[in-house]
This record gives C-alpha cells, structure tokens and sequence, in this order.
C-alpha cells in the first residue's frame, strides 16, 4: 500500500482542486468559515501558517484578510499550483512535513490553521501531539489554531462507502472505504480521457479515524482552550486558544469545566468548549 505521500504524488494531486469545484468559490468559502470562527487579524501584518497548505483554498484566504501566509504542504505539485494562484499575494510557499512545524515555522506566529482534512493524513493518531505542541511553540502570546476534519470514528454501510467525487468530460473520480478500527483505506477509482480514449487509474491510502473528542483533548494537552464549530461540508472545526503557562499551572475556574451545552456564535455555527490541561488536572484532583 501506498503512503499518503506517494498517493497524492502518484495519483492525486493532479486531479486534487477539482474535486473541490471552482477555486474560488471554495476560497471564499474557507474566508467566511475563518472570519465566522473570529480569527481575522485585529491589524494587517501578522504571520499565519497554513498547514497541509494542498492547492491554496485557505491560504488565499488568509491572506485576503491581511495575513502574511506561510504555506506548507509535501506535495511539490500542489505548492506549484499554489505560487501560481497566491500570484500578488503575501504566501511563501514551503515544502516540508507539517509534523516538523516546530522547525519549519518562525516564532510569534498569530494564527495556524490545519483544515481540510489534512490531519486525518498523519501515519498515527500520537503525530497530532507532536503538531500541536510544535505549533504551541512557535505561537505569540494569545495566539490560535485552527483545526477541521472529518469525523470518522463512525462507519458508512454497504453501498454509502462508494463515494462519487466528481465528473467532467475528461476526468471521472469515485472512491470506496474499507475501514479498519483506527484507520480507513480509501481506495481512489479515476478514469481520465485521452486523445486515443479512457484510460483507468487506482490507487489506495490510509487516513486516520479521528473523533473530534480525542482531537480536542490532544489540543488542550498540548495547552488550548478549545472550542468545536461546525464548518461547510460536514466538517468538524476545532478553535484552539493557545493559554499563557502561567494560567495553565493555576487555571481560573470558568477554565476548569466544560459547559453543559453548545451555544450560538456569529454566523450561526454551534459551539462547545473543552476544558484545557491544566483545568482538567484542577477538576481532577478536586474530586
């Protein structure tokens, strides 16, 4: 079986913005869901990385609402088609691991965000620490990370795990899952049309099964406030607010539980907090 690595370097990243429809419908798209979680920056200028930066939708976006973008993807085929849309833009493209942020990004960083699916592509479920403290490290006081994913800790049945991706005169994309108890493989079906007629392309990879409830307790391990919002297309977005040491050592007490529902934010998206590190350890000592 192929690595996520080899798959979208094989097979997918050719094809990997069309599954998403017009560019910059999606573009857009990912600018409202920022500006709804209240994450435009107070002031133009500041630093945000992209992580898993694919082909540029959040990326575009950041930098639309005055961010300076560091754009990190592995995939050099998407970086190209991301110099060529962030053209006039404030995005430095860098290829590179997202698990070695801690290396690749500089210090006082104001906003990190990982959307679109791009954690679920990490070899194991422990690399999300290893992200999520490197990113800890290189934030300036206050700062935040954006996270989305698919929830996949449930299971499509039967015919549900054939998924259509898309269909243009030359180019068919459907996939099937096969799901294991801490992964999914997801075997990607692509007929492309050539001059002398179709020809047939597959391809298999693992994406990790992530619930949103491990995600976040991994987010305030590695020192955020972390709330959940819902975000387009069925995604789970998880808001990490990075809490200064001092308060994550004596946590207040509105830190210290989660609420007992989700209440409404602008835009309309629901939100939940968790509790971070520190509060956790404050509530359980106090039994």
């Amino acid at each position: 079986m192929t690595t996520v690595r080899e798959h979208y370097d094989t097979l997918l990243s050719e094809h990997y913005s069309r599954m998403f429809g017009d560019f910059e419908t999606k573009a857009a798209e990912q600018r409202s869901l920022l500006e709804r979680l209240g994450v435009a920056p107070a002031s133009p200028g500041g630093m945000a990385v992209d992580l898993g930066c694919g082909s540029g939708f959040q990326s575009v976006a950041l930098a639309r609402l005055g961010y300076r973008v560091l754009a990190i993807d592995f995939s050099r085929r998407l970086l190209d088609e991301l110099g060529h849309r962030t053209r006039g833009l404030p995005v430095e493209a860098v290829a590179g691991d997202i698990r070695d942020v801690a290396r690749l990004a500089p210090p006082g960083v104001v906003l990190a965000v990982c959307m679109g699916d791009t954690l679920s592509h990490l070899e194991r479920e422990a690399d999300l620490d290893r992200v999520f403290r490197g990113v800890a490290g290189r934030l300036a006081a206050g700062g935040r990370l954006v996270v989305s994913f698919r929830d996949l800790s449930g299971e499509l049945r039967e015919l549900d795990r054939v998924i259509a991706l898309g269909a243009w005169d030359d180019l068919v994309m459907t996939c099937f899952l096969e799901y294991e108890p801490s992964a999914v493989k997801v075997h990607d079906l692509v007929w492309v049309r050539h001059a002398d007629g179709w020809r047939f392309r597959k391809g298999v990879y693992r994406k990790l099964r992530l619930a949103p409830g491990r995600v976040a307790a991994r987010l305030a391990a590695a020192g955020f406030r972390v709330e959940r919002h819902d975000a387009p297309g069925g995604m789970v977005a998880l808001l990490g607010v990075l809490v200064p040491r001092a308060r994550r050592s004596t946590p207040q007490r509105r830190h210290g539980r989660m609420s007992s529902g989700r209440g409404k934010v602008s835009g309309g998206a629901k939100t939940a907090r968790y509790p971070s590190a520190g509060a956790r350890r404050k509530k359980s000592t106090s039994r």
